[in-house]
Parts: C-alpha cells; sequence; structure tokens
C-alpha cells in the first residue's frame, strides 16, 4: 500500500518529514510513501487542486492521498475524507478535492485537546491516512456527508468572445510551460495569443517540442493544452504566471489583422 503527500511546506523545513514519521510509526515497514509535491504556491488551493485533478487517475486502488494546502488551518473548516475510485484523500474541506470525481465523502473527527491548532496534516491527516492503509472500513465509523456540501473548487472556464477564446493559466511548469484550463478535446487551433496587456504573439500549433520555433501551441500530457517555447520558457518570455487570463485568436480572425 502507498501514501501520496502533496502539500505547499516545502523541504527547507522538517514538516513533510514529521508527516511522514507519523505515518511510518503507525503503519508497517512495507508502506510507501511517495512526494507529490511540496512545491506548491504557498496557500494557493487552486495550484493544489490542479495537481489532484491531474495525477489522481495514475494511482491505484487502496492508496491514500494526504493533501495539506491549509490556509484555513485551525478555523472552522471541516477536515475529510474523499474516496475518488478506491482511492483515499485525506485533507481539509476547502476547495482542495473539488476538481476530482469523488464517490463519497466524511467528516474527520475534530483534532484532540493537545493538538496543534496550525499543524493538522501532520496531527489530523496523516494519521487518519495511516488508519486507512491499516483498516481501510475505519470510514465506517465516521460521519459521511454528501459530497455536493463539499467546498467546489473555484477555475475559470474558457469563455467564448468575439473571434477567440478567452482561457485561464493552470499552471506554470518547471520548464516555463503553461498549462491552460483547455482540455485537448476541445479542438480549438488559434492563430494569435493575446496576453493581458493587450500585446499579440503568433502561435504554431505543433504536435512536439522539437526545433519548431516561436511561440507554440501544443497538446500536453496531462490532457491540457499548453503554450511552449522549444528550450525556453514561455512564462519568462510571455511574462505569464498561473491565474492569468489570455485571449486564443482563431485562424478566420486572423485574416482581417
Amino acid at each position: 500500500m502507498s501514501v501520496f503527500l502533496l502539500s505547499d511546506f516545502g523541504i527547507s523545513d522538517t514538516y513533510v518529514a514529521q508527516m511522514k514519521a507519523v505515518i511510518l510509526s503507525l503503519c508497517s515497514e512495507g508502506t510507501a510513501i511517495v512526494d507529490l509535491t511540496h512545491n506548491v504556491k504557498p496557500g494557493s488551493v487552486s495550484e493544489g487542486a490542479f495537481h489532484l485533478s491531474v495525477f489522481h487517475k495514475y494511482v491505484s486502488a487502496g492508496s491514500v492521498v494526504v493533501a495539506v494546502i491549509d490556509p484555513g488551518v485551525g478555523t472552522a473548516r471541516r477536515g475529510v475524507i474523499c474516496e475518488v475510485t478506491g482511492v483515499f484523500y485525506s485533507g481539509p474541506d476547502n476547495g482542495l478535492f473539488g476538481l476530482l470525481p469523488i464517490g463519497k465523502a466524511w467528516k474527520l473527527p475534530d483534532p484532540q485537546a493537545g493538538f496543534s491548532s496550525t499543524f493538522h496534516g501532520r496531527d489530523v491527516f496523516a494519521p487518519a491516512a495511516a488508519r486507512l492503509i491499516i483498516d481501510p472500513g475505519w470510514v465506517d465509523s465516521l460521519e459521511p456527508i454528501e459530497k455536493e456540501s463539499l467546498v467546489p473548487s473555484v477555475i475559470e472556464k474558457p469563455i467564448r468572445e468575439a473571434g477567440g477564446l478567452k482561457v485561464s493559466v493552470a499552471h506554470v511548469d518547471k520548464f516555463g510551460n503553461i498549462v491552460l484550463w483547455l482540455p485537448v478535446s476541445s479542438a480549438y487551433h488559434p492563430a494569435l495569443l493575446q496576453l493581458p496587456g493587450g500585446e499579440v504573439e503568433i502561435v504554431t500549433e505543433v504536435k512536439t517540442y522539437g526545433d519548431n520555433p516561436g511561440v507554440l501551441f501544443i497538446q500536453g500530457s496531462q490532457d491540457l493544452m499548453e503554450i511552449a517555447v522549444s528550450g525556453g520558457s514561455a512564462s519568462d518570455l510571455l511574462g505569464l504566471r498561473t491565474g492569468d487570463r489570455i485571449l486564443l485568436i482563431n485562424k478566420e480572425r486572423n485574416k482581417g489583422l
């Protein structure tokens, strides 16, 4: 059995190691702990939700995911367990799980007296994950909650405008590739993109990064469209960051420009 961890803790402190130590102290030696990422922008629930949404299809049933992006730690926000195709997710109910196809959900018990009010990742969510690895049936003792009552993730969906499609940047990866909230199934084929400041760039639709020059429009590996620059950073070149909105201008409008 495996436990997967996602957080905004980084690796300069021992916070991640403390969660791992708690899990290992409660589970058998055969339990594997895998880091998804701990480099989510501090407090960015939407970025954490993005990572979970593109990861969930690759994790096998029986695993547990601990996700801790928790700016509301210690407040009235709920701790929850969510089930997605046989995988349990442990974390705060703040929109972090809002992009997942959740089947069932349960409320975690309130933290015990003496637990930290600022580190539920270690004191609540990690122990819950360990308990689920040991005994998946433990959820039957928890309070069930309607999945519709979970806090939704807030993302800006593509919007059709005259001659184009306005889309949001979902994520900028390590290479500077700009992942868009635009499914590859959209079959949209732009010729230009307009940046938030009004500048317009030519884009070329390609199948691979390769040696193609200029700004590229490409089907990414996460089933979302991307803006990229072969051998360079599209984010640095265009000045785009997560959450920015751009206008993809279609070929028909381009003929009139």
